[in-house]
């Protein structure tokens, strides 16, 4: 945005440079109205001495002090014009650093942004690998939990058939508890997992809006999450 900017009011100083010029050679070239010329140099004051050679003076009102003086009221308009013209040019002159480190930065900037970008897609690839490896664990940890239960299940069977064993297979039961308490935890944990993963990959998501609003590459696209199976 600012390189347009920066753009257009290089045109627009280069154009009024030009139509000034272009009004200082049309002054010399042909008869216009010299009072209505007047009107296009807002910033000059101009005035006329009396007698037998009445002089006229051309000046800036910013600086309160005359510029071009001369006989003819056209060439001091003339005058005024060039003036003009010499102000636009250093007006130009000033810019032109500014613009250049404007374009400057603007690369810097948009090589930032890209990287950043880049970067924020590749680490959103890794959030939902790592989303469908957790989902893996979690079936897994299922799966062995039912495996548990089950085996808890026909462990209180035997007990109540063989009494003699019942001590042995009290203790074998508990330690089966035991170990499926272990597993639903172990489940718990990777399910905060999951819900703390889900988070940064929504952040990185929005940072990602945010640099395709300030106009990085909209063309690439990050991989859908996959909700794991619980």
């Amino acid at each position: 945005m600012t390189t347009k900017i920066s753009k257009i009011l290089v045109v627009f100083v280069t154009t009024a440079s030009i139509a000034f010029l272009g009004i200082a050679v049309g002054i010399r070239n042909m008869g216009p109205n010299w009072q209505a010329e007047t009107q296009n140099l807002p910033e000059y004051g101009f005035t006329q001495t009396a007698g037998e050679n009445p002089q006229w003076t051309s000046t800036y009102r910013k600086e309160a002090q005359p510029h071009a003086t001369s006989g003819s009221f056209a060439d001091v308009i003339a005058k005024s014009y060039v003036k003009e013209m010499q102000r636009n040019d250093e007006k130009v002159a000033a810019i032109a650093p500014q613009i250049a480190q404007l374009n400057k930065e603007n690369a810097r900037l948009a090589g930032l942004i890209e990287a950043d970008q880049q970067g924020i897609i590749k680490r959103e690839e890794q959030l939902v690998q790592a989303l469908k490896d957790v989902g893996q664990l979690i079936q897994n940890v299922s799966d062995e939990g039912q495996v548990l239960a089950i085996q808890a299940v026909e462990t209180r069977a035997d007990a109540e058939q063989t009494r003699e064993s019942g001590m042995r297979l009290s203790r074998q039961r508990i330690q089966i508890e035991t170990e499926q308490y272990r597993l639903t935890q172990q489940k718990r944990h990777l399910l905060d997992l999951v819900y703390q993963m889900d988070g940064i990959l929504q952040r990185l998501r929005e940072r990602q809006q945010q640099l395709i609003d300030q106009g990085a590459d909209s063309t690439a696209s990050a991989p859908p999450a996959e909700n794991p199976s619980t």
